[in-house]
């Protein structure tokens, strides 16, 4: 699909009503009990990539909490084009301009009665991770998988500010990745950039 052309007080929520007319709302639950409440623009964000990755974002989840002995979690989710996350990006962290996830942790430390951690929220853009994943030689529903993966590592607490932070992060997300037959992301490409918990 690409070619080289190109929670309600949460921050995703479309911005007015008039976006509202291309955003579809899923509720996906996962095989370990997370709860994946997503936001999806569908005028750009194509349905068949939709269905083909959403098992296996549901079992990248599962794999990060296993990983890191997490609960199950809450998560909101935003797959959206590169001018809202350019919003979301310049609103958030003062960078006017795309980039590919965006993480918005909950800072919640306690899980719900459901048994369910609030991690807090990812946003997705189309245009960069389709950019992206034809500059790496990779295919849309593994680089996506592998951003889902990295935007919840942000909303645990970790980073990649520092050189060790970075190395531990990649680490974990390789090990989450592997679990699902995904090849190490940073063998041989260019490694993520202006990545970042938002708030």
């Amino acid at each position: 699909m690409c070619n080289n052309t190109g929670m309600s007080e949460m921050p995703l929520e479309p911005d007015s009503p008039d976006d509202d007319d291309h955003y579809a709302s899923e509720d996906w639950y996962t095989d370990g009990g997370s709860h994946l409440e997503m936001i999806i623009d569908r005028t750009i964000w194509p349905a068949d990539e939709i269905a083909a990755a959403s098992d296996r974002l549901r079992a990248a989840t599962d794999a990060t909490c296993d990983m890191i002995d997490l609960p199950p979690l809450n998560v909101g989710g935003l797959f959206c084009d590169d001018r809202r996350i350019s919003g979301l990006n310049g609103r958030f962290r003062g960078k006017d301009k795309p980039t590919n996830v965006l993480s918005f942790p909950s800072g919640e430390s306690e899980a719900d009665g459901e048994g369910r951690l609030a991690a807090g929220e990812i946003a997705i853009a189309f245009e960069t991770v389709c950019s992206e994943s034809v500059r790496d030689g990779k295919s849309l529903n593994d680089h996506l998988v592998h951003l889902w993966v990295h935007g919840l590592l942000h909303l645990m607490g970790h980073d990649h500010d520092e050189e060790a932070e970075a190395e531990a992060m990649e680490s974990g997300e390789i090990a989450v990745l592997a679990k699902l037959g995904i090849a190490d992301p940073y063998a041989g490409t260019v490694p993520l950039q202006d990545t970042a918990e938002a708030g």
